[in-house]
C-alpha cells in the first residue's frame, strides 16, 4: 500500500510548485474519504452535485491537504463549499473526432473574470462606437457573467475586473493516468507571465483584468459574436515553451495533470488552466477547492455568503452582492497587491528555488 502523503510539502514539491505553478501530491486523501465523496456524487444520476456537503468538503478538511496548505501557504478559512467537476465520456463519434482534432483548442484561463459569449452582437458593439478591447468599461459592476460566474467588475469604482484567491486544490476521484480522460490541464510555468501582466496593468494605472491595459475584454468569435475570458495575446506570447508530447494528447501546449484516486494537485491562482475533453469510456471525476490565504482585517472570513472553497471572487458574495467593509480595510486594493505578488501569500517563501 502506498504511504499517505505527509502533512508538509517536501523541498522538491515546493521547488516544483515554484517552477511550474503546480504540484501533484500522491495519495493525499485516504481511500475511505474518497469513497465517501464518490458515494454522494454517484447517488445523483445527473452528476450535478453541490459542494456544500461534509463528504465533499471532507476531501480537503479530513485529509492531509488542510495541514499541507496551512504549512505551505498559511492560515485560511476551511472550505465550506466546492466545485464538483464530473466530465462525462464522449457522447458521439462526431464529438470524439472533433475534440481530438488539434484544431480544437481548449482555452486555458485564469479564474475570476467575467467570461463567456457576450450577449451583445459584435456588430452592435462596434456600431455604438465601443471597442471590443474596452467593452464594459462603463458597465454595471453588479452584472454577473453570461453563465453566472464572476462579476463584470469586482468593485463599484471599476478598478478590478478579476477576482482572486491563492490556490486551486483539486482532488482526483478516479484513474486519470492516461492522457485524454478529461484531465485538468495547465499552461505549465505560465504563472509568472500572468503576474507580469498584472504588474504592467497596475503600472499603467489599471484596471486589472479584462478590459484593462493590454488585455482586451472581448475577442472576436464566430460570424458576429464576441467572447470574454480569453487570455490576452501579450500574456500568451510570454508563456514558456513547456510542451507535453504524447500520441494520446493533441494539445502539446497544455500539460495534463495525470492522477489517480486519492491524488491531489495544488495550482496557483495565476496558473492558466482548463478542463479538457474526455475521450475515454468513463467519467472523469474531480473536486476542486479555491483556497485563499487569510487576510487580516477582512470581516467575512468564514461567512457562508462568500462560498469559501468554491468562489473565485471572494471579495463579493457568491451571488455577486456587494459587501460592506470597514474603512481601514480595502479588499480590492489588497487583491490587486496580491495579484501583483502571488508568492507573498505563501509561508514557504521565495527560497524554494532548487530541488531537495
Amino acid at each position: 500500500m502506498t504511504s499517505p502523503h505527509p502533512s508538509t510539502l517536501s523541498n522538491r514539491e515546493k521547488a516544483d510548485l515554484k517552477r511550474d505553478g503546480f504540484v501533484i501530491l500522491k495519495n493525499a486523501v485516504p481511500r475511505t474519504v474518497t469513497e465517501r465523496a464518490k458515494a454522494v456524487i454517484n447517488d445523483d444520476p445527473t452528476r450535478i452535485v453541490h459542494g456544500d456537503n461534509p463528504a465533499i468538503n471532507g476531501l480537503y478538511n479530513d485529509s492531509a491537504l488542510r495541514e499541507v496548505m496551512l504549512d505551505a501557504m498559511g492560515p485560511h478559512t476551511a472550505p465550506i463549499n466546492a466545485q464538483v467537476a464530473v466530465t462525462m465520456p464522449n457522447y458521439s463519434d462526431a464529438v470524439v473526432r472533433r475534440k481530438a482534432n488539434p484544431a480544437y483548442r481548449p482555452g486555458a484561463h485564469v479564474d475570476g473574470g467575467w467570461a463567456g459569449l457576450c450577449p451583445v452582437k459584435r456588430s452592435d458593439i462596434l456600431a455604438s462606437g465601443q471597442s471590443l478591447a474596452t467593452w464594459g468599461s462603463d458597465g454595471d459592476p453588479r452584472s454577473m457573467g453570461p453563465a453566472g460566474g464572476a462579476p463584470l467588475w469586482q468593485d463599484r469604482e471599476r478598478t478590478l475586473a478579476i477576482g482572486s484567491y491563492t490556490a486551486l486544490v483539486g482532488v482526483c476521484l478516479n484513474d486519470q493516468r492516461k492522457p485524454g480522460k478529461g484531465q485538468f490541464s495547465v499552461r505549465r510555468g505560465a504563472h509568472e507571465a500572468v503576474e507580469a501582466v498584472f504588474r504592467r496593468q497596475r503600472e499603467k494605472g489599471g484596471p486589472l483584468g479584462g478590459g484593462g491595459p493590454d488585455w482586451p475584454r472581448l475577442q472576436a468569435m464566430g460570424d458576429d459574436q464576441a467572447y470574454a475570458g480569453i487570455m490576452p495575446p501579450a500574456m500568451v506570447e510570454a508563456y514558456p515553451d513547456t510542451r507535453f508530447e504524447s500520441d494520446d494528447w493533441p494539445w502539446p501546449e497544455l500539460t495534463p495533470v495525470l492522477m489517480e484516486e486519492g491524488d491531489a494537485v495544488i495550482a496557483l491562482h495565476a496558473l492558466p488552466h482548463t478542463a479538457t475533453p474526455n475521450m475515454s469510456d468513463d467519467p472523469r471525476m474531480n473536486v476542486f477547492f479555491r483556497i485563499r490565504r487569510f487576510r487580516s482585517g477582512n470581516p467575512y472570513e468564514g461567512d457562508k455568503r462568500i462560498g469559501w472553497g468554491v468562489s473565485d471572487h471572494p471579495d463579493r458574495a457568491l451571488n455577486g452582492d456587494f459587501l460592506d467593509y470597514p474603512d481601514d480595510y480595502d479588499p480590492f486594493q489588497t487583491s490587486i497587491d496580491k495579484l501583483c505578488d502571488h508568492w507573498s501569500e505563501w509561508d514557504f517563501g521565495r527560497e524554494a528555488t532548487s530541488h531537495g
